[in-house]
């Protein structure tokens, strides 16, 4: 039976400072006229880290108990930053740095969520915690 805990490593290794560097680097440019030839490198780079995030995130998911209302809130929110990171930077300047930011705000949370050190370890107290099933 699956319960509502995550991993407790990766499935594969995450590099956590490049991904937080490009994350800071698009909060840099709040404020700032970027060239749209780095805001089309810094799409490729977010979308491409949310795809590894995502990975793991969908890992996670994978151990919860399926229709569960924490399993469907967090795979609503995967979809979303699916759905969200295909849309392309769209068109014009300003489209640009909304995608951008947007994507940044979703890779943060997925990196936070699946990519750091709490994802990584659990606490004593967790890893003996009995399983909890869904109320019938």
């Amino acid at each position: 039976m699956k319960s509502d805990r995550r991993p407790r490593r990766p499935t594969r290794p995450i590099d956590i400072a490049t991904i937080q560097s490009t994350i800071d680097e698009v909060q840099a440019l709040r404020g700032s006229s970027a060239k749209p030839g780095q805001l089309v490198d810094l799409e490729l780079l977010l979308r491409g880290h949310i795809a590894e995030l995502l990975t793991e995130a969908k890992a996670a998911a994978d151990l919860m108990w399926r229709g569960s209302m924490e399993w469907s809130l967090l795979m609503g929110r995967l979809s979303g930053i699916r759905f969200q990171a295909d849309r392309g930077l769209g068109e014009g300047v300003l489209s640009a740095h909304v995608q951008i930011a947007q994507l940044a705000l979703d890779c943060q949370w997925l990196l936070d969520e699946y990519g750091g050190a709490g994802y990584e370890h659990a606490t004593a107290s967790e890893a003996h915690a009995p399983l909890q099933h869904p109320e019938v």
